[in-house]
């Protein structure tokens, strides 16, 4: 990863997947940039890009990602309390660590109660069709629905998590009546 800082913005990106900044580029530092490949990025999320047919990036891919040739949405965390207030994370399947570190897959930048990498985890699991909330390496508690968790819980349409100071909704797509095929 070849991380360049914007001259316009002050924005970090991977220069070695895009030519310009994608965040100045699309007017609005909110909204997700479409990556090729399918994977979109967001705001301080780390850009990711396929192997290519020559040889490993060094990235591992998903296997959903590998089969469709897309990574696709599976569902959504949304900042309901907080500094991100408003602001929508897409979840992918497999795992999507969550932090306040640019390369997070969920990335709370305003909140410095949340630890830079991996304070927590949202999985999705394809073959069981089930998604997973898991604590990680972060200082303080993660919730779930108001109670502290400590291990693995699975996560159900519209649970509340509490990361640091910020509480997220959780909004599937995926499941049961759907999934990407």
């Amino acid at each position: 990863m070849e991380m360049k800082q914007c001259s316009k913005g002050g924005h970090y990106y991977d220069a070695s997947i895009h030519s310009e900044c994608p965040y100045c580029n699309k007017g609005d530092v909110g909204v997700t940039t479409p990556l090729e490949g399918g994977r979109a990025a967001q705001p301080g999320a780390a850009a990711y890009s396929r192997p290519s047919a020559t040889g490993d990036m060094g990235r591992t891919v998903a296997i959903v990602r590998e089969e469709l040739g897309i990574d696709p949405v599976v569902g959504w965390l949304v900042c309901m309390d907080g500094k991100e207030k408003g602001k929508d994370f897409r979840i992918h399947t497999d795992n999507n660590y969550i932090g306040r570190g640019e390369k997070m897959d969920v990335c709370l930048t305003g909140d410095d109660t949340v630890s830079r990498e991996n304070h927590a985890v949202v999985s999705y699991d394809s073959k069981d069709k089930l998604f997973y909330f898991s604590p990680g390496d972060g200082r303080s508690i993660v919730r779930l629905n108001g109670k502290a968790l400590f291990n693995t819980a699975e996560l159900c349409a519209f649970d509340m998590i509490e990361i640091g100071k910020t509480r997220l909704i959780f909004v599937p797509l995926c499941g049961e009546k759907f999934e990407w095929a």
